[in-house]
């Protein structure tokens, strides 16, 4: 093996091919021997085999891998996804074809939580509409807006990881009388270290005044509010969805908001992205609607990079990568000899205190 090959995503760059964030960690992979990376020449919103076949590890922002994708890859050994999403990765194909798939949570959580505040504060406080009032002249009108403040309500999260966690952290100076969760996979001392009540869905969506969806997309969650959980939810109450759109029935969402029947929604994801620009969510006054980015930021996409960059090296190195959610993998003989074959292809080759320590 002459080279250890890095592939990133071609929406890495822009249209004229330079980086659209200023820092993804490439620095790491500089200067390290035997090591080149590139960015793939075009971009696909599903790999096709011709993408992946000559990378060993590949680090990637929006497009699909599927089992198609992966058709006679022998090389790849691990996908480094930037987030901590990873629905639009077939896994199970991964396995199969001895590739480990990993994540960056420690680089996401804190600006998600943050997002998720903001979404809270700006629909308690009408913040979009009253910009919009003024910049139409309507300054007595944007006056009249009177909002609310998140003191002496109710905010019920729809899992409780990481994010979660945070965001319930980051909201609990501004007052919040009570804090809910739904998560059927957490531990009640967790809950309770946290000061949440642990409920069942329905109470959690006829008691809440903020519902915040913070649960990964999974075959039991995808469209897990629908008409009937809208229904059961306060006339007043908002919806804030930072997490995966196909999550709620995007249609009965319309239905609640355009009805009355829902106060607002804060929505950064959907059930197709992008948004259509025909779309009813866009001619609602209550409803914020972001392009999947809101927590984007130049120190989220420096540590996600960062944390992809890491796991290239520790897959060149010969080791597991932190945060791989195929976690079979790790038990396969092709991953394993996969590794091994970096341990003594790379670090035999470049480091001389290696060869002195193997056995």
């Amino acid at each position: 093996m002459n080279s250890f090959r890095v592939g990133f995503s071609n929406d890495f760059l822009d249209k004229q091919g330079r980086l659209v964030f200023p820092d993804i960690g490439l620095a790491l992979l500089d200067q390290v021997p035997g090591l080149t990376y590139d960015f793939m020449k075009e971009y696909r919103g599903e790999y096709v085999p011709e993408q992946l076949h000559d990378y060993d590890v590949v680090v990637s922002l929006k497009p699909r891998a599927t089992a198609a994708s992966l058709v006679e890859i022998q090389r790849l050994c691990a996908i480094g996804r930037c987030g901590v999403g990873y629905d639009n990765i077939d896994l199970a194909a991964c396995t199969e074809q001895d590739i480990a798939v990993f994540i960056t949570p420690d680089a996401v959580v804190r600006p998600v939580a943050e997002s998720i505040v903001l979404f809270v504060l700006a629909l308690s406080h009408n913040l979009v509409l009253k910009d919009r009032r003024v910049r139409q002249g309507c300054w007595a009108e944007s006056a009249s807006l009177l909002g609310r403040q998140p003191s002496d309500r109710v905010v019920g999260t729809i899992g409780l990881g990481n994010i979660a966690s945070d965001a319930i952290r980051l909201l609990r100076p501004f007052g919040v009388k009570q804090f809910l969760a739904y998560d059927p996979y957490v531990k009640p001392e967790q809950a309770q270290e946290l000061g949440v009540g642990l409920v069942s869905l329905d109470n959690l969506l006829g008691s809440s005044d903020y519902v915040l969806i913070n649960c990964a997309l999974t075959p039991e969650t995808k469209g897990l509010i629908g008409e009937r959980e809208l229904a059961l939810m306060k006339a007043d109450a908002v919806l804030i969805n930072t997490a995966r759109g196909a999550i709620v029935d995007q249609r009965a969402l319309i239905a609640a908001l355009t009805a009355g029947k829902l106060g607002g929604a804060g929505l950064d994801v959907f059930e197709q992205e992008p948004l259509d620009e025909a779309s009813s969510l866009t001619g609602l006054d209550n409803v914020i609607l972001t392009s999947h980015s809101v927590a984007w930021t130049s120190e989220l996409f420096r540590d996600m990079g960062r944390i992809d960059c890491e796991g290239a090296l520790a897959i060149w190195r010969g080791e597991v990568p932190k945060n791989v959610v195929n976690r079979e993998v790790l038990d396969r003989a092709g991953f394993k000899q996969k590794l091994e074959s970096y341990r003594y292809s790379f670090n035999a080759q470049f480091n001389p205190q290696f060869n002195a320590r193997r056995p």
